[in-house]
């Protein structure tokens, strides 16, 4: 039905619900579950590799150490949702969103996050390293220890974030917003720093850890 609904742009089948649906361990791979509604679903472990997951809905869902690589999640809606430990490298994230979502220790690498929102999102520890965060919100998220090597935060907002002891390292700082950010002890190179707001440079430059 599913199928159907998509091959005839909703006139004809139905839209697939797997609202609060166990699927723990499950293999997804592949799949084309566009717009699905998994609301409170268990896919924890799952595997969710190259598939398409456009505009679907995971609210309150439990994806917490899921294989996501290569996943397009555009548009998605993961709010108040667990992605504790997921990989998502190569993923398609751009538009989604992730606001007050759990993604300790999450592995977000070689991704497209434009215009994603993480605000007061949990990113402690994520590896972001050479992924694209043009336009993204990270206002008010926990991105305490998170790896933002290489990576484009321009025209990002970082408003009352908390990035302590973060990496910050070739990373391009252009137009991004960052008043009241916590930026102590971060890692950071002199280009890099050049970039700074004048304002967090004069409050946190005698915490940072210069890297050559």
């Amino acid at each position: 039905m599913h199928r159907l609904w998509l091959e005839f742009g909703g006139q004809i089948g139905k839209k697939a619900i797997l609202s609060k649906v166990d699927l723990q361990d499950a293999d997804l791979g592949g799949a084309d579950l566009y717009g699905v509604d998994f609301t409170g679903a268990d896919l924890s472990r799952a595997i969710i590799k190259w598939t398409n997951l456009q505009n679907a809905i995971l609210e309150m869902a439990n994806l917490e150490g899921a294989h996501l690589e290569g996943v397009n999640l555009e548009d998605a809606v993961l709010s108040n949702s667990n992605l504790k430990n997921t990989n998502f490298w190569y993923a398609n994230l751009k538009g989604a969103n992730f606001h007050k979502t759990n993604l300790q220790q999450a592995s977000i690498q070689f991704a497209d996050l434009q215009g994603a929102n993480f605000a007061k999102a949990n990113l402690a520890n994520v590896n972001f390293l050479e992924t694209d965060l043009k336009n993204v919100n990270f206002r008010s998220a926990n991105l305490y220890k998170a790896n933002l090597k290489d990576t484009n935060l321009s025209y990002a907002n970082l408003e009352n974030s908390n990035l302590q002891k973060a990496n910050f390292c070739m990373t391009n700082f252009g137009n991004t917003e960052a008043q009241e950010a916590i930026l102590r002890g971060v890692a950071i190179d002199i280009k890099t720093m050049s970039r700074l707001p004048k304002n967090i440079l004069k409050k946190y430059k005698r915490t940072f850890f210069i890297v050559s």
